[in-house]
């Protein structure tokens, strides 16, 4: 257990003896959930650079614009 600090910007160091112990490095990803008023992290085995290079990838396949996603986005939140 790690008591941390939230910065100015919102950011919290995670303690180098946590890192260590899960192989947290530089530029790796973790998910944050909230459930309550507790916050988990846990680190992300993948990573999302190469998921979102497919996710390009196959948009252009498609012929899916970033017009289309905006629109679609657009639609979800305020509806049509």
């Amino acid at each position: 257990m790690e008591v941390v600090r939230v910065s100015s910007k919102g950011q919290v160091v995670i303690p180098k003896r946590v890192r260590e112990k899960m192989g947290i490095k530089e530029g790796e990803y973790l998910l944050l959930v909230q459930e309550g008023d507790i916050l988990v992290m846990k680190k992300l085995d993948i990573n999302l650079k190469e998921v979102f290079k497919e996710g390009e990838r196959l948009a252009r396949e498609k012929g899916i614009t970033a017009e289309d996603i905006k629109r679609a986005i657009k639609e979800v939140r305020y509806g049509k």
